[in-house]
């Protein structure tokens, strides 16, 4: 199939069995003015009927959708097979290819098809830059006197400036060169329209500077932000690496609920909703902790883990999200050092995947973390004692979701160390009174938690499988109001007998963040949780 017959497969209406009054709207006397009117009530939508200058621009663009459809006979937004485009090439092979071209070489025997979104147009349209789907761009040249074929006719290519608009995405065919500038270039015999752009870009298509509309408008973000297109592809790289790992670990992936009727396995406030054929409240996962257990107490696997959203009904900071991803691991027949080793292999290998390194990780325990930066034993300490020394530090004990031991040692930890710990590092031996579902001796949990640029990415432990000791806890932690409520059919699953197991939560969206340098875990995020700009 030659270049001029992919792009009429890929134009002509009667070929791609578009409705013919789609293609040409003024042959239905009935939708004649059909195009104008879509123009203004677009318009009106998207801008609020307050912005004139948008206004103006949408109408301008869709007169030249208009050039496409009636003065061509073609269509703005054309079906296009994969077979019509499988010898398309991209930006980076072209460049690869022709990497030793001299200035003003001219390869007029050598055609490549590319396409994407036109990111500048100079010179009244005689030359283009497109970006493809890899991000990379390229110069494109439309000779004023030759004529392009668009649509598979002729088209005079010093007017191509009056079909075309910076955001469109398009296809073109031709030969390359390279300018007297140095400029390697496409210059242009044939050209297709794949999809009008009809809202103007952002200025200079430079990328979108304001927070908020970059996360509300993410699909304009990353047409115009490389560096937020190479964040999110990063973390899809994380989150692939991340499976492969486990997958070769003999790790088998499962999926547990995300509605529950009852919400446990973190400290949390939970998001309620209500099932109409249940008649029942539900609350939508704080972690997937007991039904992962419960796999594990039946004999599915020896080794589980599932990736998916969970949901806290908090704030929102740069490190807190309502909604986030998480992925928790269990293990039989092992302990929290095991996790510690685990944790460390799945860091650097998702570090040496994306070409970065994590140093070696330290190891402490919560209390001599607290004793180096402050001076105080908190071993030494009675609930009264503490709770004097977080007045000292301005925390409000009325703020805290219980006054434990273990508790005001966690808010102490919290408010005096958490933001210095500067180096990656594991903080063990957390209180046992907040970690119900952990194994304990006396105050000290067999707990974990690790940090990485002070962020904490990941949570551990050896688990509780006494149900004994954890239906005391759990009673325990209710009547504190530690906010873990009792999951009968868990301890059902326990009082069976669970094997000696251990477990591990990471915070995906945090990990991210930590081996890529973001600063907010919005930005990790592809589509983050934001108040309705209505």
């Amino acid at each position: 199939m030659t270049a001029t017959e992919g792009l009429d497969i890929a134009y002509t209406s009667s070929k791609t069995g578009l409705d013919p009054a789609y293609a040409h709207p003024s042959s239905d006397p009935t939708t004649g003015n059909n195009v104008l009117y879509d123009a203004d009530t677009l318009a009106e939508v998207l801008t609020n009927g307050t912005n004139e200058t948008v206004f103006e621009q949408i109408r301008a663009r869709v007169s030249k959708l208009k050039n496409l459809e009636v003065g061509l006979g073609t269509v703005g937004y054309p079906e296009v097979s994969a077979a019509v485009v499988a010898d398309m090439t991209t930006v980076s092979q072209i460049t690869s290819n022709h990497h030793g071209l001299k200035n003003e070489e001219e390869l007029d025997n050598v055609d490549y098809g590319i396409y994407g979104r036109v990111k500048a147009i100079r010179f009244d349209g005689m030359f283009m830059v497109i970006q493809d789907a890899s991000g990379d761009e390229i110069q494109v040249m439309f000779r004023r006197q030759m004529a392009i074929e668009v649509a598979g006719r002729p088209y005079d290519g010093k007017h191509i400036d009056q079909l075309v608009d910076i955001g469109d995405i398009i296809l073109v065919r031709g030969h390359v060169k390279r300018t007297a500038t140095g400029e390697l270039t496409l210059v242009v015999r044939a050209m297709s329209v794949l999809a009008k752009c009809l809202l103007p870009m952002p200025d200079g298509f430079h990328g979108l500077r304001d927070i908020d509309t970059r996360q509300r408008l993410r699909h304009l973000d990353i047409m115009t932000n490389k560096d937020s297109r190479i964040l999110l592809l990063q973390r899809s790289r994380i989150v692939w690496e991340l499976r492969k790992l486990l997958h070769n670990k003999g790790f088998v992936e499962v999926e547990t609920p995300t509605l529950q009727h009852v919400y446990s396995g973190a400290n949390a406030t939970p998001f309620k909703t209500r099932s109409e054929a249940l008649d029942e409240q539900l609350y939508l996962r704080i972690a997937p902790e007991f039904y992962l257990k419960r796999l594990i107490a039946g004999g599915f696997s020896e080794k589980v883990f599932e990736i998916g959203k969970c949901f806290r009904n908090e704030g929102t900071s740069t490190k807190h999200s309502p909604e986030f991803t998480m992925i928790e691991i269990y293990q039989q027949l092992a302990d929290a050092g095991d996790m510690i080793a685990l944790l460390e292999e799945i860091v650097a290998a998702l570090a040496k995947d994306l070409g970065t390194e994590v140093p070696k990780f330290k190891t402490r325990t919560m209390a001599s973390l607290i004793e180096e930066r402050t001076g105080i034993k908190v071993e030494s300490c009675d609930v009264d004692k503490l709770l004097e020394i977080l007045h000292q530090r301005g925390v409000d004990p009325k703020s805290l979701e219980s006054t434990t031991w273990g508790n005001l040692v966690a808010a102490l930890f919290k408010c005096a160390v958490e933001d210095h710990i500067d180096e990656p590092t594991h903080v063990t031996d957390l209180p046992a009174d907040i970690s119900p579902l952990a194994a304990s001796e006396g105050k000290r949990g067999k707990v974990f938690e690790s940090y990485i640029q002070g962020l904490e990415i990941a949570h551990g432990c050896t688990e509780e499988c006494n149900p004994l000791e954890l239906l005391r806890k759990l009673d325990s932690c209710g009547l504190q109001g530690l906010g873990h409520t009792r999951d009968n059919e868990f301890l059902n699953a326990v009082a069976y007998g669970m094997p000696p197991t251990a477990g591990l939560g990471i915070g995906i969206d945090r990990l991210v963040m930590a081996l890529t340098g973001a600063k907010t875990i919005k930005s990790t995020q592809t589509f983050p949780l934001l108040k309705n700009a209505d």
